[in-house]
């Protein structure tokens, strides 16, 4: 069963993939005419071929955050665990305790993501692996259990069964 799980997100995504040429695209192609579904294909096309958020590029999950700081500047916001790029709609998670400060999730929090509600989520990618309301928020997740799991976080769902999302974060998948 697991393993035909597997295989049936393994289609899904290279559907999603071959389907639209925005699944490779950088993120300097994000308009403000980005569709719903135009931003979930770039979403998870970005998250299973480079481990990137729309926000994030061109850096990855696994990059150093030594790397962006060359590229970016320092953050807006640093802390012992994330690195805040507010301006640019990104956060990234690290771990402190290596040299270089692997990064090791990104959070995508740009506002476009606001157009995407829980059904059109569900009706393009289908059942997620989970579905959790925690804390005002419902969490939605996304794996294809080898290269990446995708996390997307939207208003609670008591307050409305269709919510919006409001940001999604992207991480290396764990077996």
């Amino acid at each position: 069963m697991n393993r035909f799980i597997r295989s049936v997100t393994f289609l899904i995504l290279a559907f999603l993939m071959f389907s639209v040429q925005a699944a490779y695209a950088s993120t300097d192609s994000i308009t403000s005419q980005s569709t719903p579904d135009l931003l979930i294909r770039q979403i998870m096309g970005l998250a299973y071929e480079s481990q990137q958020s729309i926000s994030s590029g061109p850096f990855s999950v696994g990059d150093s955050l030594k790397k962006v700081e060359k590229t970016w500047g320092e953050p807006e916001d640093l802390s012992t665990v994330a690195a805040n790029y507010w301006s640019r709609n990104v956060r990234f998670l690290y771990d402190g305790s290596t040299g270089r400060k692997t990064i090791t999730a990104i959070d995508d929090f740009d506002p476009q993501l606001q157009t995407i509600h829980l059904s059109m989520l569900k009706e393009l990618i289908g059942e997620p692996v989970s579905e959790v309301e925690q804390e005002g928020n419902y969490y939605v997740t996304y794996t294809d259990y080898a290269n990446y799991k995708v996390v997307f976080v939207f208003e609670s769902a008591w307050i409305d069964p269709n919510p919006r999302l409001n940001m999604y974060t992207v991480e290396f998948a764990l077996d």
